[in-house]
């Protein structure tokens, strides 16, 4: 299972099962992290948000932890788009995880 650290649609049941045909674990408890900002990009059409990296700032982003079969990632990949890349991050519980942000 990959560990995602997700601030936006991927939390949700019926994108899941929409866009994956399964639902995921999602940790019942949220996490943070720091370093990072925000931002809204107009992406087919419409506004999405990313984050982008900003180690002066002390803005925190708030999200779940999604549990995700391996391979299913390259299905992952393929939602979010060309604009997201992968990155490694460790949340404020100190959990590695995964986290798509700007490219």
């Amino acid at each position: 299972m990959i560990k995602l650290f997700s601030y936006g649609t991927l939390c949700e049941k019926d994108v899941q099962l929409k866009e994956f045909g399964q639902e995921f674990y999602i940790e019942p408890d949220l996490d943070y992290i720091t370093g990072w900002d925000i931002i809204k990009v107009k992406m087919y059409g419409e506004y999405h948000k990313i984050a982008i990296p900003n180690e002066s700032s002390n803005s925190t982003i708030m999200g779940a932890i999604i549990h995700i079969p391996e391979e299913i990632m390259p299905l992952v990949d393929k939602y979010e788009g060309l604009e997201y890349k992968k990155v490694n991050i460790k949340t404020l519980s100190n959990l590695d995880c995964i986290m798509y942000v700007k490219r």
